[in-house]
């Protein structure tokens, strides 16, 4: 089960002046019309858990929790990365939760990879902690899920009240049939009853309890707690089950499968891995772990929950940083878990239509200032959102910036040698160095390939590689199963050494003369050693 520190963050979190009984943003009518469905080869529904609790300075004046916990500063910046508390970091780098351009980003992301709708880690109504910032931050993305065609449903926290308040807790529902219920994207039963999923129950242990919590709710909805827990919902008021990521891996979820088909609504999961933060973040938390191999451990769940009898797939989770089981883009797995998602489904996209929709998530943050690259860009969400890729491409190539119109920003990152203060660059298949960095040949794109880390030259499209082991490094169109264009990150006093991982030597520039090389040179010789820079 999940592990929350809400204790901790009692000290640490305070509300800001986001109301928790704020409604859901109207949506526009142009928002109401329907999108068009992306087309998968399952017919079970896709759902992805998303998390509502992240916070920036830009958001509420200081960094929330979530990405610092009790000893980690994002505001220190080591080789181009904020300090998180996280082992993995997202591609857009540390976000908040209700910025309008992240979620346009990930609602995308998520249709595009074959989801059919989101579970919210739904905070509930009480005045306390963060739950303020957290419920506004959801009904930010509720609010945009029309205009992208996706569903949704409620994942309720029950552990959110304190024990003999259910009928204070009554007020969640009503806040839900007020303004979640009675909306038409809103997921609901096969008996068209509204569906609340309860991580738990945590507080509420007697159907007694959820009795009063549902008492007058119209329409009432069917609560679907964890796995072995409808006995403590009440019969009359359960409608399913479902399992989560436990130490127990895969067993807990291997028994519900067998006894998936007996629930009225039932709903599998998957997930990547589990490797918490909490301990190192200086938190009390799980110290177990479930290893990621790659994409190998989300493979594997994927094919077990698609064999399975379940009616819905509950992808686990795309952004809960602190206990590490996230599938949204970061620098460490690129969209591998995406397009595992694609390739699986039958969804007829790959890796190219993600990027396209990071490239409108460049677009927005670098022209934030201007107002018609602003509206131009609208009309590229909409292009997207209809599945209209080429369309959206071809607007974007048309956009123009500064002095070079046509142009499109700058991507990927600067690699800076330590020694020299020079960057790499490509030229007619050689890597080589110059204290200049301006223009797309100087520029490496970060992609993960089943784990792998590869760095794809920003002007021609090749790859950082040692394929013929010339005595200089090579930038060049090579397979991505070729490990002679796979490089591990290595961290060595503030900076990062480059290992290859096919002869386990290092990038350097130890020769100096006017091309990397790839060699055995020890971690101390700041030739190998680099800083990766936006």
């Amino acid at each position: 089960m999940r592990t929350l520190l809400w204790a901790l963050c009692a000290l640490l979190l305070f509300a800001c002046n986001k109301s928790s009984l704020e409604p859901v943003t109207p949506r526009l009518k142009a928002d109401l019309k329907a999108v068009v469905p992306v087309t998968k080869t399952t017919s079970k529904k896709i759902f992805i858990h998303w998390m509502p609790w992240f916070e920036t300075p830009a958001s509420r004046g200081a960094w929330g929790y979530h990405w610092k916990m009790n000893n980690q500063n994002p505001d220190i910046i080591v080789n181009g990365k904020r300090q998180i508390a996280a082992y993995f970091y997202p591609k857009t780098g540390p976000y908040a939760s209700a910025d309008p351009d992240i979620i346009e980003y990930q609602l995308l992301l998520m249709k595009y990879a074959g989801a059919d709708g989101v579970f919210i880690d739904w905070p509930g109504t009480r005045q306390r902690y963060d739950y303020p910032d957290n419920l506004a931050n959801s009904n930010a993305l509720i609010s945009k899920l029309n205009a992208v065609g996706l569903q949704f449903s409620i994942v309720h926290e029950d552990r959110n009240w304190d024990p003999g308040m259910a009928a204070n807790a009554n007020g969640d529902f009503v806040y839900m049939q007020n303004n979640y219920f009675n909306q038409g994207n809103y997921l609901r039963n096969s008996s068209n009853e509204p569906v609340v999923l309860n991580f738990g129950p945590i507080t509420f242990h007697q159907p007694s309890e959820w009795n009063t919590m549902l008492n007058g709710i119209n329409p009432r909805p069917k609560i679907i707690p964890l796995f072995g827990f409808t006995n403590e919902v009440g019969a009359n008021n359960a409608g399913g089950e479902f399992p989560w990521i436990y130490q127990e891996h895969p067993g807990v979820v291997d028994r519900y499968y067998t006894q998936a088909a007996s629930f009225p609504l039932s709903i599998g999961v998957v997930y990547p891995g589990f490797k918490s933060f909490y301990q190192a973040g200086g938190a009390d938390g799980p110290t177990w772990q479930i290893a990621h191999n790659g994409t190998s451990t989300f493979s594997t769940m994927l094919d077990k929950a698609l064999a399975s009898s379940v009616k819905i797939i509950q992808f686990a989770t795309w952004n809960d940083y602190g206990e590490g089981t996230i599938i949204e883009p970061t620098e460490e797995f690129g969209y591998s878990f995406l397009t595992v998602m694609q390739q699986k489904l039958g969804v007829p996209y790959g890796q190219h239509e993600l990027e396209v929709i990071y490239r409108l998530y460049q677009y927005r943050k670098q022209y934030s200032g201007n107002g018609s690259i602003q509206q131009q860009l609208n009309q590229v969400f909409s292009y997207l959102a209809n599945l209209q890729v080429g369309n959206a491409e071809n607007l974007l190539n048309s956009i123009s910036g500064g002095n070079n119109p046509g142009n499109p920003p700058a991507t990927g990152v600067l690699i800076k040698n330590r020694w020299l203060n020079t960057y790499l660059y490509e030229q007619n298949g050689q890597v080589r160095y110059n204290t200049s960095n301006t223009g797309n040949q100087y520029r490496w794109i970060q992609e993960t390939v089943n784990g792998h880390i590869r760095f794809k030259n920003a002007a021609t499209g090749n790859y950082l590689n040692i394929e013929h082991l010339y005595n200089y490094v090579e930038s060049s169109n090579v397979p991505d199963t070729f490990y002679s264009s796979y490089w591990a990150l290595e961290s060595y006093n503030g900076y990062t050494r480059l290992r290859n991982e096919w002869q386990n030597t290092y990038l350097n520039l130890e020769n100096q003369s006017g091309l990397a090389q790839c060699t055995n040179v020890p971690a101390n010789f700041e030739s190998g050693q680099w800083t990766l820079q936006n």
